[in-house]
């Protein structure tokens, strides 16, 4: 706009309103006195040569001008109550769903849903809440990348896109944004999807779905304020990831080191001992095979005789077959341990929770038994 004489500005301003409802229309001029002071204050908005087609973007304009102030002072108290959560030890999904509740607040929308990428691609539901504890539409439990007409999945596809605000939340058939109806027969008219991305632009991981129901109601904020949000949003929740693969990666390393160690140890001393109970079980053969010899020697009504049947006796019920079976069985939990410390390594990229019998999720790791889920 320092490219055009006041008078030029202030003509655009007139051919855009022509066409504006008289609601409308008063809210941009009443815009204009607070849009002035802030840039003449210094703060330029970025506007990338995109020429203004309508008074909706001149409103827009305005909006994001007039309450840039507004915009800095939300994301000081955002990324100051983002950033806390890094502080606490809690698992990926927790620190999404205690981001989103953040978020969800401070912009003012009604209802979030969190999303994180698993091991196959797909962008599976963690989390889903309403502002005030109303139900839930039933959404998408996953979805898929590959659909590039889904502006969030071909925002997670670009490589760069950090968030994407859709206005239209009719099903993909009807031009909209969103796989079916639903949502938007529920009231719902708008969504921001912010992209969780690790450092360096690298593969999206978790997204945070805001809903309002308001038309347009996340257009008055400013790009670059929501740009911060994102990357505030992937740096809690990437570093719970990273402290997570760093935990796996030192337990494994550590079970590698001591407990492979160990287990050596104890798979020697159980196959020493199963030598010596071949050991063993050898002398008593020869040992029951004397005493039968001896007691041929006795006449029968001699007491070395009875002695010799005694003892005869003894060495016959001194069977070594249970605890030779149980030796196995000492070395088969050896070998199934030695399977899991090797699961759990696998585990660093790749791992997998299973819902235990207390309520709460534990590493799946693979022992080389098949079970039943």
């Amino acid at each position: 706009m320092s490219q055009h004489s006041p008078q030029d500005i202030g003509e655009e301003i007139g051919r855009l309103l022509k066409y504006a409802p008289p609601e409308m229309r008063a809210a941009v001029l009443a815009l204009l006195p607070a849009a002035k002071r802030t840039l003449d204050s210094g703060y330029r908005p970025d506007v990338r040569g995109v020429p203004l087609k309508s008074w909706r973007c001149l409103l827009h304009l305005l909006s994001s001008v007039a309450s840039m102030q507004s915009d800095t002072e939300t994301l000081l108290r955002v990324s100051h109550d983002l950033l806390g959560i890094a502080d606490h030890m809690a698992p990926p999904d927790e620190v999404l769903r205690q981001s989103a509740e953040i978020l969800v607040h401070a912009l003012h929308a009604e209802m979030y849903v969190c999303r994180l990428r698993n091991s196959r691609g797909e962008w599976v539901t963690r989390a889903a809440s309403h502002v005030h504890g109303q139900s839930i539409p039933i959404v998408a439990p996953y979805l898929d990348e590959n659909l590039r007409r889904h502006p969030v999945m071909s925002a997670i596809m670009d490589g760069h896109a950090r968030y994407v605000v859709s206005n239209n939340l009719q099903g993909l058939e009807r031009g909209g944004g969103s796989f079916d109806c639903l949502i938007y027969k529920e009231g719902y008219r708008a969504r921001l999807a912010f992209v969780l991305r690790e450092r360096n632009n690298r593969p999206a991981f978790g997204l945070v779905q805001l809903y309002t129901k308001r038309e347009y109601g996340f257009e008055a904020y400013d790009e670059r304020f929501l740009a911060k949000c994102a990357r505030i949003v992937s740096l809690t929740v990437g570093r719970r990831v990273a402290v997570a693969r760093d935990t796996l990666e030192k337990a494994a390393g550590a079970m590698a080191h001591y407990g492979n160690n160990a287990l050596n140890i104890m798979r020697n001393q159980a196959e020493y001992c199963g030598e010596l109970v071949e050991d063993i079980d050898a002398n008593l053969a020869r040992a029951l095979r004397l005493s039968r010899e001896l007691t041929a020697e006795f006449p029968s009504d001699l007491r070395g005789r009875r002695l010799a049947l005694e003892l005869e006796s003894i060495l016959a019920r001194a069977d070594l077959t249970e605890l030779a079976g149980h030796l196995g069985g000492v070395l088969e939990g050896t070998r199934r341990m030695t399977r899991i410390i090797n699961s759990l390594k696998k585990s660093v990229e790749r791992p997998r929770l299973m819902h235990y019998a207390l309520g709460r999720d534990v590493l799946k790791l693979d022992d080389g038994i098949r079970q039943e889920d």
